[in-house]
């Protein structure tokens, strides 16, 4: 009897035993939930598949770093302005291979090594497709060699001074008529032009310490020289000077016929100021930068902006093929303020970069370098093509502030006036 009991029970516990496994079977999940602590992505075990390591179709990602405070601020937001008309068009018309562009601005305050670290951080965490360049000499000189470790095309619309180009980079692109050294040159010829018993004897340069502004002004030096007048001055001083007196002082002590002004905007207007207040009034006037911002250089200044010369790389009513399309759309986005040069610069990188993606139909910067460097792009500033440095092929235009309004002096193929000679009291 005690026998078939011990049977039984054992029998008894060994069919719960199955019974317990076969509901555990059932009822168990595959795998257990994760714990806070292996919230981790798994390490892939085998290669992925190709759908897996091709992106998504989004949009394209163009970064850039512009002077929006600080120095360069005016220029700096005018070129703001010129890319994001460009983004907008773009993307109103279906985008650039079919995908929307979407640009990432971060300020750099006019500082060099903001710039500098803006691009490292667009193109290392930003993981941005493209990148175009700031404004200034300043500014394009060291971010155009992070552009270049990276291998990124830099097209860039305000950076044009001598040391730009000979560095031997080979994937800046200067998006001007032609490269800023040679803007004086137009004014220059004008002056050499004049006859001899009004054409001035002495001049004098007092110019920003910028890479900029000396590349133009030393351009001019020797021609001016060579032509026949005598330079009775020349100063620099640092790019963040702010009091103008003692150089007006200087200037008025030796009374030049011409002043030639190595300058951006702020300073221009500073130095137009102090030389009023000492009481110099020159025969001829010519400064870089400033006089070809309309809006700006008109309200700091009012009537004294009268007769004084710059030069410029465009101008609004041209009818270069694309430009009226861009003024319509600049004023539908802007209102009917003055368009600033640097607007139209940039966009013109943004004509640029669209014409290089569209003829290769491709991202790849490699080939975008390539292929800016071989081809010609059709820009409001003109037919633009590049040599092996990046430098435009083109000329500058001489431009003159008349009745409030600046126009077009020289050359003749885009002359809207003549030259008011010798220049009225400021």
């Amino acid at each position: 009897m005690k026998s078939k009991v011990w049977t039984l029970i054992t029998t008894l516990v060994v069919m719960s035993l199955l019974i317990t496994a076969c509901g555990s079977a059932a009822t168990e999940p595959p795998a257990a939930a994760p714990t806070e602590a292996s919230t981790q992505a798994p390490v892939a075990t085998q290669a992925p598949t190709e759908a897996a390591t091709t992106p998504a179709e989004g949009p394209i990602k163009i970064g850039a770093s512009l002077p929006l405070t600080g120095d360069f601020s005016d220029p700096g937001t005018a070129a703001k302005k010129g890319y994001d008309l460009w983004v907008d068009m773009v993307n109103k018309s279906g985008g650039l291979l079919g995908r929307q562009v979407e640009f990432t601005v971060y300020d750099n305050a006019s500082n060099p090594d903001t710039a500098v670290a803006d691009y490292e951080k667009l193109i290392t965490q930003d993981k941005v497709d493209l990148v175009v360049g700031p404004f200034s000499s300043k500014l394009v000189i060291p971010t155009s060699e992070v552009a270049a470790k990276y291998g990124y095309a830099f097209p860039e619309p305000a950076g044009g001074a001598p040391h730009v180009f000979d560095r031997g980079l080979t994937n800046l692109f200067f998006c001007q008529p032609a490269s800023s050294d040679v803007q004086g040159i137009p004014f220059v010829n004008y002056v050499l032009s004049l006859p001899e018993d009004v054409r001035p004897k002495t001049f004098a340069v007092i110019t920003q310490d910028d890479p900029f502004t000396l590349g133009v002004v030393e351009a001019m030096e020797p021609l001016l020289t060579g032509g026949g007048l005598t330079e009775v001055l020349k100063e620099k001083y640092p790019p963040d000077t702010k009091d103008f007196s003692s150089l007006a002082a200087k200037v008025a002590d030796k009374n030049p016929d011409l002043i030639i002004g190595g300058t951006q905007f702020e300073d221009s207007v500073g130095q137009i100021k102090a030389y009023q207040q000492a009481g110099y009034q020159p025969r001829g006037a010519f400064f870089t930068t400033g006089p070809s911002l309309p809006k700006e250089f008109s309200e700091a200044l009012g009537a004294s902006t009268e007769g004084i010369f710059s030069a410029i790389s465009w101008f609004e009513s041209s009818t270069t093929e694309t430009n009226p399309e861009f003024v319509k759309a600049y004023r539908e986005m802007y209102g009917e303020e003055p368009i600033a040069e640097d607007s139209a610069n940039a966009f013109t990188v943004g004509q640029v970069v669209q014409q290089a993606v569209e003829n290769t139909q491709s991202l790849d910067n490699a080939k975008l370098i390539a292929e800016m460097h071989k081809a010609t792009f059709k820009t409001v500033v003109g037919p633009l093509s590049f040599t092996e440095l990046g430098q435009p092929k083109g000329s500058f235009m001489a431009l003159q502030w008349q009745g409030g309004k600046s126009v077009i002096i020289a050359p003749d193929y885009a002359k809207q006036a003549d030259p008011i000679w010798p220049k009225p009291s400021w």
